[in-house]
């Protein structure tokens, strides 16, 4: 029998039985500007080994999510977009170029057009929303919000993927 995972799994700075909360498993997350050009996103994933970046406007606050799937779509020509069936005839060598970002598409030009999907839960979100959210919009990355003094949103730092599913995968030794 497989072991369950528990959304309750104490984290180092919790208790046992404390409800661990989205501020505990904040943490710095690589970001990109959407004037940033695709190559250097792309750069960051790689080097990086990340499957998303969180997008900031010129303030630093998170605006969006770019995840690798649409950073690779974007760097296809678009008339492979409205016909698919052109990518069979295209030969190998050509191919291979097709691929490299364009120096001059932009990190904005493979976000979505219109208001972003959320991608971001309050400070004292429980772990259940984080991965609830998670589950639902496809995004491995979720920003944390906390209100300043003044009641202001500021980012506090992100949950990643790989940070929740480290979290839930401690409550099965337990």
């Amino acid at each position: 029998m497989l072991p369950r995972i528990s959304l309750l799994a104490a984290s180092d700075d919790n208790p046992p039985g404390v409800p661990v909360r989205a501020r505990d498993l904040a943490q710095p997350c690589a970001s990109i500007s959407t004037r940033d050009p695709l190559a250097l996103a792309a750069d960051r994933l790689v080097e990086q080994r990340l499957s998303a970046l969180l997008v900031v406007d010129a303030q630093g606050r998170p605006i969006a999510v770019v995840r690798a799937e649409q950073l690779i779509g974007a760097c296809l020509p678009g008339y492979l977009a409205q016909d698919p069936l052109l990518v069979r005839v295209i030969d190998e060598p050509h191919a291979d170029r097709l691929c490299v970002a364009p120096a001059d598409r932009l990190v904005a030009d493979c976000l979505p057009p219109g208001r972003p999907r959320q991608f971001s839960v309050a400070h004292d979100s429980t772990v259940l929303e984080v991965a609830e959210l998670m589950a639902r919009t496809g995004c491995p990355v979720v920003a944390v919000q906390e209100r300043d003094a003044h009641g202001a949103s500021r980012y506090a730092g992100a949950v990643t993927a790989f940070r929740l599913l480290a979290h839930l995968r401690q409550g099965t030794h337990a």
